[in-house]
């Protein structure tokens, strides 16, 4: 099991309390409890998400995740298709051990800061942008962003600034001051603008209970914005 000074220093000092804990991360991981903590989103989310993922897709996951988002990802690919999970801490990688022990797929203690040479369908980063540090944050999006197919997309699932008139927005404003403060920053601009090639990518979003959570889908253009007005001009000429 990873040491926690084996960590990047922000897990050390705001997260391995709770990743570092098997008690505490058994009892996070119950898809029950996720719910509470999902605001009763979790399902619909990842109904959502699994839209946006063929049968046949090569699919990245950064990071694992509590309750059932892995497994029912999984379960859309594994016939047709490929999962490979990076996940930077070696202690949750031992915890999931015994939980995905009969999964066809490769589970890698990894460090998305750095890039990577495999292409991938499709990658997916759940819940995982709000504990990042801003410029990890980009790092992490921009390498998510360039190891995709032609066509291929990134999903992005995290907070977002909720509505105005959502009666949990205070609350969950100051529990994110005070345990989640990389978080806050997703409150104040577009989940796009963090990383630097947003202008190569279409950006789609869904929002979920008031605003608390978005689904954010990356999708590499197959022209650039300047091929579109090379090729309009053209044909506006003709």
């Amino acid at each position: 099991m990873e040491k926690p000074d084996n960590l990047p220093a922000y897990m050390q000092m705001l997260y391995n309390k709770i990743y570092g804990k098997t008690t505490l991360s058994r009892i996070l991981d119950d898809p029950r409890i996720v719910q509470i903590t999902h605001f009763f989103a979790s399902n619909k989310i990842i109904k959502d998400l699994l839209k946006d993922i063929a049968k046949n897709a090569h699919v990245l996951q950064i990071g694992l995740t509590y309750g059932d988002e892995i497994s029912a990802v999984y379960n859309k690919v594994h016939k047709r298709g490929k999962f490979d999970i990076f996940d930077v801490s070696a202690q949750q990688i031992e915890r999931v051990k015994n939980k995905y022990a009969k999964f066809d797929m490769t589970i890698t203690q990894y460090n998305a800061v750095k890039p990577w040479k495999e292409k991938y369908d499709v990658v997916i980063c759940y819940n995982l942008l709000r504990e990042l540090p801003t410029k990890t944050r980009q790092q992490i999006m921009d390498n998510a962003l360039n190891c995709l197919t032609t066509g291929g997309k990134v999903i992005f699932v995290d907070y977002c600034e909720p509505e105005f008139w959502n009666p949990v927005k205070w609350p969950l404003f100051l529990f994110n001051r005070l345990y989640r403060p990389f978080a806050e920053s997703l409150w104040l601009a577009p989940l796009e603008s963090f990383c630097r090639q947003k202008e190569n990518f279409r950006w789609y979003h869904t929002y979920y209970q008031g605003r608390i959570f978005q689904k954010v889908v990356a999708v590499r253009k197959i022209l650039s914005n300047e091929d579109v007005l090379k090729l309009t001009k053209i044909f506006k000429e003709k």
